[in-house]
């Protein structure tokens, strides 16, 4: 586990934050037809991925993070729906102002490699 100052020291060519939905990234996911794309490469040296704890998401309702899924979940249920969608994003605005607060504090956060 490196501090966040190692990590941008060895960066080369800076870094790339990568807001994501989860810790993982899984290279050619976008790029399902090219599958010599599937594998990890040194474009991800330099990626920061900031994505929610697990143990945080389990809070949400549905124990997820809100998806197109839900449009099926939901089904003609709208005011649950918009509920629980308002009751995530209202988390995650939650989420994010700790972030800005634990980054104002200094660089002590956890750093691990992909």
């Amino acid at each position: 586990m490196a501090g966040l100052a190692e990590a941008v020291a060895e960066a080369e060519h800076g870094l790339v934050l990568y807001l994501h939905f989860q810790q993982a990234v899984v290279p050619g996911w976008l790029d399902k037809a090219w599958t010599r794309r599937h594998r990890c490469t040194p474009f991800l040296d330099n990626v920061v991925v900031l994505a929610p704890d697990p143990e945080w998401i389990k809070t949400l309702p549905g124990a997820k993070l809100p998806d197109r899924s839900d449009f099926r979940r939901y089904a003609h249920r709208l005011e649950d729906r918009v509920r629980d969608w308002s009751r995530a994003a209202a988390e995650s605005e939650r989420l994010a102002d700790e972030l800005a607060e634990a980054l104002g504090r200094g660089p002590a956060m956890r750093v691990e490699p992909l």
